[in-house]
């Protein structure tokens, strides 16, 4: 036999040997995600859930994302997956969006929000016996988190926040709030075809066609309610809450449209650190997770 064939017949071998392999490794992936739901004030909560495989890798404190509006908690399935290689990561679905139950009635207050995590973080069995959980939020996110973390310390033991909605004046959440779109579906299409194009035709540079339209199908399943948690968010006192969180807390800055608000947020939370992330600005989540996750971990892990 010639070297030649020697070595070609090396090569094979090795390829074959790769491709016998590929099996054990898609069976044994290092994250895995599944679904779930919780019981909360206002019925099921709704959330998907990464962790290791091998569960002894599961060593750092869990962590649970809270969504912008109108969003779901697969809004951050790309950040979980990242993070759930050494802790529990838990994406929930806010009340009246994507697949958790609407509360009854009219929308909720803030407090309504929070209490519905915390009943959730309740029936998971943390708040006992020292367990807690970090807390990551982005948009509407942050004013929950914000708001569990005061009601509830027991449970939280550091949040990260990404581009705060902090509004410091009454009179601008009352304008907020009075140019609040309470629209209700007829059989015309506008609203659906606004959402279409704002979420897909108008996605920002880097963010795919799969991606958008995935976030546009989620941004739907509110329905005609997907207005309800601006309401809790235009009214909430951030300033006065703000200045009462224990926890210590970074605050991720994107330059974004929340970037003045970011940095005024920081200004009045007790030791926050805030981080400056002048490489996103649109579209966070979808081309940027893994930098987040990066700059959410060199925090929550120190």
């Amino acid at each position: 036999m010639t070297p030649a064939s020697l070595s070609r017949r090396h090569a094979l071998a090795a390829a074959a040997a790769l491709v016998a392999a590929r099996p054990a490794l898609a069976a044994d992936p290092p994250v895995v995600v599944k679904r779930q739901y919780v019981d909360c004030r206002y019925g099921q909560l709704h959330m998907q859930v990464a962790r290791p495989a091998d569960a002894a890798r599961a060593t750092r404190t869990p962590i649970l994302c809270l969504h912008p509006s109108p969003a779901s908690g697969r809004y951050y399935l790309d950040l979980i997956k990242d993070l759930g290689a050494d802790r529990i990561a838990m994406a929930a679905d806010t009340p009246g969006y994507g697949a958790s139950d609407r509360p009854p009635g009219g929308p909720p207050p803030m407090e309504g929000y929070s209490g519905a995590f915390a009943d959730a973080l309740d029936n998971l069995g943390y708040g006992r016996d020292g367990r807690q959980v970090d807390l990551l939020g982005y948009h509407t996110g942050c004013l929950i988190a914000v708001d569990l973390a005061v009601r509830r310390p027991d449970l939280v033991r550091r949040l990260c926040l990404v581009a705060v909605p902090y509004y410091a004046t009454p009179e601008r959440r009352e304008k907020l709030l009075a140019g609040l779109d309470r629209f209700s579906y007829g059989e015309e299409p506008d609203h659906v075809i606004k959402m279409w194009n704002t979420t897909v035709k108008q996605r920002a540079k880097g963010v795919t066609l799969e991606q958008a339209i995935d976030l546009f199908l989620e941004r739907m399943k509110p329905g005609d309610k997907e207005w309800w948690a601006y309401t809790a968010v235009f009214a909430y006192d951030s300033p006065a809450q703000f200045r009462k969180i224990t926890q210590p807390t970074v605050l991720l800055n994107p330059h974004g449209v929340l970037y003045a608000e970011t940095l005024a947020a920081a200004s009045v939370i007790p030791g926050a650190k805030l981080v400056d992330m002048p490489e996103l600005d649109h579209g966070v989540f979808s081309v940027g997770s893994h930098l987040i996750a990066r700059a959410a971990r060199a925090f929550l892990d120190a």
